[in-house]
């Protein structure tokens, strides 16, 4: 029996192996950015927009990776400075006044477990089209608490990116703290 067979019109049925080699074919845009002297990836679908640095409000006692809270056309976001979260060295005084990396710096917006989250990154570099068998789990090697952020690895001209995992770059209890954030800022006076 065939694995190609007429479903009704003049559609053909594509049998499961050929669904998934189907869509491991699939071309995944990732938008590329830098943290640090390290390149990372993210699907740009999770991405909502991309923007310049916004004043943030300090929130006392937030986890130490929140750098506070930002305005965005009426909503209140909670921004993760993603040096912090990835324990990279902060910039220092001078590389915070160099104008250029002030200007490189930006905050991907993305939503996690429905709320939008400012990401701040040292860089956005390009989008990436790669096949999405192209993105491969992370080396057993770097299996330890900080792999858990990563989806994959993927080798795109040269280099290799860790592809970020939005769902899992919070822990529940930060997600909860987060929620907090935002109902504080809410009534907080402006």
């Amino acid at each position: 029996m065939s694995r190609t067979r007429s479903m009704g019109g003049n559609r053909p049925y594509i049998g499961k192996d050929r669904e998934r080699e189907k869509s491991l074919n699939e071309v995944v845009q990732l938008c590329g950015f830098r943290i640090g002297d390290e390149e990372y990836a993210l699907d740009i679908m999770r991405i909502k927009e991309i923007i310049n640095p916004l004043p943030i409000t300090r929130v006392p006692k937030a986890a130490k990776f929140i750098e506070g809270v930002v305005e965005l056309r009426g909503s209140i976001l909670p921004v993760v400075d993603m040096r912090k979260r990835f324990e990279v060295t902060p910039l220092t005084a001078e590389e915070q006044a160099d104008y250029a990396i002030r200007r490189a710096r930006k905050y991907l917006i993305v939503p996690i477990e429905g709320r939008l989250v400012g990401l701040i990154v040292d860089r956005v570099s390009e989008v990436l089209r790669v096949s999405r068998d192209a993105i491969r789990p992370p080396p057993l090697l770097t299996q330890n608490e900080n792999a858990r952020y990563f989806a994959g690895v993927c080798h795109h001209r040269g280099r290799i990116l860790m592809v970020l995992d939005l769902d899992v770059i919070l822990s529940s209890t930060e997600k909860i703290s987060l929620a907090g954030l935002n109902q504080a800022a809410k009534g907080a006076p402006q």
